[in-house]
């Protein structure tokens, strides 16, 4: 397992500038097509989000073809880089002039970002076994092993269409398991400064404003729980209201724009499932909202409406049919695929008052309340209709998932998935505020309170960078060599290229190279049609799964689980009065006993240290 050796910090420094360099590129050419002077000047920070937004759809349909693996990576990677060169051939290479032109009040910013860069390189020692171990490490090792990732057992997967996993990768190629959040972590504040610095092109650069708000930005304690997408979706939603933006102070070439803006939507929902009403909803009004002012004709708005229309549906395409190949679902959770509707959070019959009472809760939580209190910034709506559209779609989306989603076990659940809707709706507010003379007043007032209101989060979060320094080549794993080897034998009882489902701690150990894997992270939360059997007899499982061309079964010892799987844990949590753990537990424990029956009836190919391998007979 080569991505289990910490790499070398300086080649992943590196590689990560590297990776910067080539998401530019790819922006570059993207404002190149555009054709506009403004789109070429927009700044590295834009031109990055637009080659995110590029790299995610080339990588979906890589990926749609198996053809997304290291080195079809490594190739998209080095082809940004290739752009990167010949943009700047063309625009004439920074000189030291340039460097000298950058305002000094500015570089205590790139101080910042480049500490905090340097830190997210390395390992943050902030890993969930039960959800980057069980699930997203796989999907990372799956992909770059494979090419692909069709995991039609994986709740997880379900619920993701996996941009994310292909950014995490993009860094994951040529470096280890240390560098898992490498993307996330130390190259979205770089973009997000940029981004900061450069809008309006760069309006806020010699402005004491520009300087504090990039601070802000940067500084901002993300809540984490897991490796999944919470900064990256920042960027790309702050960087969708740059383009509207540019499509709103900018009227040349307008359709073309309209048709980038589509495509930084369509990489945005295939980071998580909430950005999609959050990225369709925010350009959906902004087309709206500039219909009405503008007084467009029905035929002209028509227009619009299909070029971002069609980019949006074009980008997004690669990953829907991924979706829809491995779990049934095209676009979760508008269409339900594979997923066990009992199983379903969801369908916990709360009370209304309950339920209400949790979106109250959101906007008096002290992480969240003072980006709420940014929208008082807004300038009037003919003058800022990009962040009207991406600060009310940012905050109706987080009220909508804080009435549904609220009932989770752990008080951070909520916070962290709307923390990055609300920071971009923030920022965007505060953004085109202070370049709005009459408000600046009230974005300097804000920005103390943002600041004041987080103070000491804020310096744990920039120490915390510092001290991460110190783990720049190590990764520290709940396991020993001997679980790596076990993992290793126990694939090896099983004839190369058959097909195995797996339910163990540690499913990215496995050789994904060898055999065909699906995972079972949240057994009986989704299934194939017509669906995994629960509370019935193990011989209806068997029937099921050799029906699917699965022959073979790889489960850890419930008894001795190091987390998700420890039978003990569900039991106790059957008795609970946590709502959520109460309605899985029994599912858990149904999958438990089925397979330890069929370990009784089915072939016994052995047990290597905590993993039994049976082989479902004919």
């Amino acid at each position: 397992m080569e991505r289990l050796l910490p790499s070398s910090y300086a080649a992943v420094f590196l590689w990560g500038i590297a990776v910067l360099f080539a998401m530019i590129g790819l922006g570059r050419l993207v404002a190149r097509a555009v054709g506009d002077e403004a789109a070429e000047k927009a700044g590295w920070g834009l031109h990055a989000v637009w080659g995110m937004a590029v790299y995610l759809f080339a990588g979906g349909v890589l990926a749609l073809f198996g053809a997304c693996g290291q080195a079809g990576i490594t190739l998209l990677i080095g082809a940004g880089l290739a752009a990167m060169i010949w943009t700047a051939a063309r625009g004439g290479w920074p000189t030291k002039a340039t460097l000298a032109a950058i305002p000094r009040q500015t570089w205590p910013a790139f101080a910042v970002v480049a500490l905090t860069y340097a830190g997210g390189l390395c390992w943050q020692r902030n890993v969930e076994p039960c959800d980057d171990f069980a699930a997203y490490y796989n999907f990372c090792e799956k992909l770059l092993s494979t090419g692909s990732f069709d995991e039609p057992f994986s709740w997880r997967r379900l619920a993701s269409l996996g941009g994310h996993t292909l950014l995490q990768c993009s860094v994951l190629a040529r470096a280890s398991y240390a560098n898992a959040q490498a993307f996330e972590v130390a190259l979205c504040p770089v973009i997000l400064l940029g981004l900061i610095l450069g809008f309006r092109r760069g309006a806020l650069v010699r402005s004491p404003l520009g300087f504090f708000l990039g601070l802000i930005a940067v500084t901002t304690p993300i809540i984490r729980a897991n490796t999944a997408s919470h900064l990256t979706g920042t960027v790309l939603f702050l960087g969708l209201f740059a383009t509207l933006d540019l499509i709103e102070t900018v009227a040349a070439r307008r359709l073309r724009l309209l048709a980038v803006a589509g495509l930084v939507v369509a990489g945005l929902c295939s980071l998580r499932a909430q950005n999609v009403p959050a990225a369709g909803g925010a350009l959906g009004l902004f087309w709206l909202a500039s219909w009405v002012k503008d007084r467009r004709s029905p035929r002209a708005a028509l227009i619009e409406a299909g070029c971002w229309g069609v980019a949006l549906l074009a980008g997004l395409l690669p990953w829907m049919l991924m979706g829809f190949r491995s779990n049934g679902s095209p676009l979760f959770p508008l269409f339900q695929g594979g997923n066990n509707l009992a199983f379903n959070p969801q369908a916990l019959d709360a009370p209304l008052h309950s339920r209400l009472m949790l979106p109250v809760q959101m906007l008096l939580n002290p992480s969240l309340l003072p980006l709420l209190l940014c929208l008082l910034a807004v300038p009037d709506w003919r003058r800022g209709l990009a962040a009207r559209a991406v600060s009310f779609s940012a905050v109706l989306t987080s009220l909508a998932l804080a009435y549904h989603i609220g009932l989770a076990p752990d008080t951070i659940t909520v916070p962290r998935y709307v923390q990055p809707l609300l920071l971009a709706g923030a920022l965007a507010v505060l953004l085109t505020a202070a370049v709005t003379p009459r408000r600046k007043l009230m974005v300097w007032a804000l920005s103390f309170l943002l600041i004041a209101t987080s103070l000491a989060e804020r310096s744990q979060h920039l120490l915390q960078c510092y001290a991460s320094l110190g783990y720049a080549e190590k990764l520290v794993v709940p396991f020993r060599a001997r679980v790596i080897a076990d993992y290793r034998e126990a694939q090896m009882l099983v004839p190369e290229g058959r097909r195995i489902l797996v339910c163990s701690d540690y499913p990215f150990l496995f050789d994904h190279a060898r055999n065909p894997i699906w995972i079972i992270d949240l057994p009986n939360g989704t299934s194939p049609s017509p669906g995994l059997p629960f509370h019935q007899p193990a011989e209806k499982t068997k029937r099921y799964l050799r029906g699917l061309g699965v022959e073979y079964v790889i489960f850890v010892d419930y008894a001795e689980s190091h987390c998700l799987y420890k039978r003990a844990t569900w039991e106790r949590h059957a008795q609970e009065d946590t709502l959520l753990w109460k309605l899985q537990a029994p599912f858990y424990l149904d999958f438990f006993d089925t397979t330890e029956r069929l370990a009784v009836s089915e072939t016994n190919l052995g047990k290597i240290g905590q993993l039994t391998v049976l082989q479902l007979n004919p």
